[in-house]
This record gives C-alpha cells, structure tokens and sequence, in this order.
C-alpha cells in the first residue's frame, strides 16, 4: 500500500504541475497580447502609420548622425495624420518640412520629443515631400580606429558621407568615395565602416632593381616589411593587432597582380589553400593597384603576386570593363540630366519626367568586376549597394534609374 500511495501522489503531483504550467502560459500569453493590442491600438489613435519612406542617414567620423525620413506618395491633412517611428536611441533637434523647406505642422506622442516613440505628421500635400530629420546620439561606434555600423532594414536606406571621408568599406569591402556623396543600399543588410585617421605611411622596399614604394593604409600599425624575389614575388609583414583592415596601393612595375593574399601564424612558411584570405583589388591604372584585406588576430601576411602572363590577362579585362564603362557613359552624357537628392522639388520634377518618358538605362556591375565602377552587388547577403558617385537616386530609386551627379 505505502508504494501504491507514493504513486498516486506522485501522479498527483505531475496533474498539479501540468495545471500550473498551463495557467502560468495563460497568464503569460494573455499579457503579451494586451501588450501588442495596446501598441496597435495606441498607433491608430495617433494616425496611420507611414509605409512608404526612404530615410537617409549622413554619417561621419563622430558617433552622432543625422537622420532624414522623406516621404513622397500620399497627401492627408489634420483630420486623419500620418505617424513614422523615430529610430531607436537618444534623439533631438526635430523638424518637419516640405521639399521647398516650409515648415508643416506636427506634434509627437510623449510630452517631449526626446521622450516620444512616434512622430505624428498633420499635413502632407500631395505635390510636395515631406522630410522629418533630426539628430540620433551615439549611432556610429568607434573602436580600435574603425568607425562601424551594423545596418539591418526591410525598406531602402541612403548614407550620405561627409567630405573628409574618402574610403569606406562595406560588408570589409572597401568602396572610394572620394568623389561620391554615399551609397544607397536596397534590402538593407550591411556593416559600415571607416578610419578614423586616413594617414597614409610609406614603406621603402628593397628589390634587386632597386627601391620602390609601397603606400599603407591601416588603422593600426604595419611592422616588419619585407619583399621576396626569386621564381615568385612575395610581400611579407607581420601583424601584432586584432582586427585590423589594409588598403596597400602598389607600384605595378615592381610587382604585379593580380595578388594571392594568405594569413599565417608568425614564422610559418608554409602557404597552402587553407589559409588564403579575401582579397579586394580595385582603382587600378597604368602604374599603381589598389589592394585591400582584412586580418582579426595576429600573425603573418604573404602578399604573392603574378606572373607576368597572368597580369596580362588581367589587364585585358580591365580594358573590356572599361570599354563598356565608356560606351555607358556616352549614353548617360547624351542624356544630360544630373539628378538631385531624394526630398527636394527638383527631385519630384525629374520623377514626373521620368514617369513620362522612361528612356534612361543603366549598367549593373558587380563587385567581381573589383569596384571599378558605381554600382556593386555583395553576392554573400543578396544586399545591393549602388555607390553614389554622383550616383543619387531620384525619389525612391525612380523606374530603377541610376544616373551620374558630379560632386559639389
């Protein structure tokens, strides 16, 4: 009898609990779904939310941005608003405005703006944009000399770059905007980054035809170059940091690509297949190429370059790349339209015109064709980066058009 009754209140135990559980996933469920009703029901008292926007972020090398949201379709008045939702973080300095830059009337759901979730928009005329901006604190992150961002949105986003950043690097693939106002990134999924101290350091390198240059650019340290003749040509230097990104520019007459880059433990002289590393070439001309990588522990870097048939074949691609670059750019000139910034009147005009006439084409490259031109896909997260060199989008890329602005 006595193991019988431990059964039972065994048995009883278990039907206890399972009603206990049940009743505590109740309690649960039942307090997320008057959470959620209460946002949703929260929102429709404000206004409807606004589902078609672009929001443009200029960034530079500071951790603050500031942050645009521009909305082109729709018009409404006081009587049924619109609301966006203002991007996580400490936020300030709200203004709302038309592509004129009149001023239109808002108001925001928390007693203050830096306070509020949401920005609630009054008016819209159908005609004219709407653009709400303000300033976002401690956006970018700053560390070990790289200024980065982890950038994840389901609608299209635009990062406009201040003037004294000339080399970015997305997805650690390095695109020179120099003469750029940005990218504009479609599905958004990437990592942003930059230096914080462009200097370049020059290398002196011994060869047996003499001493040549290698200019470095790195936000930390390069140590103990040295340079390898024989049946192959080989670039070593050591490196004592983690996580740490290279731009080498590279005289061609001294060393020829294209390149094979490996990253080893200090000392080992062994180069297979395993330890080859991603490699970025790009910029190249007559005389020098560009080459970038990136390394995340210590160890040792073997630049290996090419024999003089392989750098051949490399420069007859080059040549047909840009062949077709030209026969582009004749196109583009003979069209002759620069187009604006997204958020402006000028951009709305050039829509209509282009909703008219839809005649402009524009070349796809890709980042296997080395960056050498405007628009790259990142084949690894099906991200699409167009490089705003004088490539700015009209409105929210109007009928797909990428067209051509020079820098101001």
């Amino acid at each position: 009898m006595t193991v019988l009754k431990k059964m039972q209140r065994c048995s009883k135990f278990q039907f206890q609990s399972k009603i206990l559980e049940k009743k505590f996933l109740l309690i649960i469920f039942s307090i997320v779904l008057i959470s959620v009703s209460s946002q949703v029901y929260a929102q429709e008292d404000l206004g409807l939310l606004v589902e078609q926007q672009e929001i443009i972020f200029e960034v530079g090398k500071h951790s603050d941005v500031h942050v645009k949201h521009v909305i082109e379709t729709g018009a409404w008045n006081s009587d049924r608003p619109r609301i966006i939702e203002i991007l996580p973080g400490t936020h300030s300095s709200l203004t709302v405005v038309d592509e004129d830059g009149d001023k239109l009337n808002f108001s925001y759901d928390g007693e203050t703006f830096e306070e509020s979730k949401y920005i609630i928009l009054n008016q819209k005329l159908g005609n004219y944009d709407l653009i709400a901006e303000y300033d976002l604190d401690n956006f970018m992150e700053l560390k070990n000399g790289i200024w980065k961002k982890d950038f994840l949105f389901t609608f299209d986003v635009l990062v406009m770059v201040e003037e004294d950043i000339e080399l970015i690097f997305v997805n650690s693939r390095p695109v020179d905007v120099t003469d750029a106002k940005g990218i504009n990134c479609i599905g958004c999924q990437l990592t942003l980054e930059y230096i914080q101290d462009e200097k370049i350091s020059i290398k002196q390198i011994s060869s047996s035809q003499g001493e040549f240059e290698v200019e470095f650019l790195s936000n930390k340290e390069i140590f103990e170059v040295e340079f390898i003749e024989g049946g192959t040509q080989l670039l070593n230097f050591d490196v004592k940091n983690k996580d740490q990104l290279y731009v080498l520019k590279i005289p061609l007459e001294n060393f020829l690509n294209p390149y094979d880059i490996y990253f080893t433990e200090k000392d080992d002289t062994n180069l297979d297949q395993l330890d080859k590393i991603r490699k970025t070439e790009f910029s190249q001309d007559e005389t020098h190429v560009n080459i970038s990588f990136r390394t995340f522990s210590e160890g040792t870097i073997s630049i290996v370059g090419a024999t003089p048939e392989e750098h051949q074949k490399k420069i007859e691609q080059i040549e047909n790349m840009k062949a077709r670059e030209v026969k582009s750019e004749k196109i583009e000139d003979e069209k002759g339209i620069a187009v604006p910034i997204p958020g402006t009147k000028a951009a709305s005009e050039l829509k209509s015109q282009f909703e008219q006439t839809n005649e402009e084409k524009v070349d796809t490259l890709s980042f296997a064709n080395e960056l050498e031109n405007g628009q790259t896909i990142n084949s690894e997260d099906n991200t699409m980066i167009i490089i705003l060199i004088g490539a700015i989008i009209a409105g929210a890329i109007i009928a797909g058009v990428v067209i051509k602005l020079k820098k101001n």
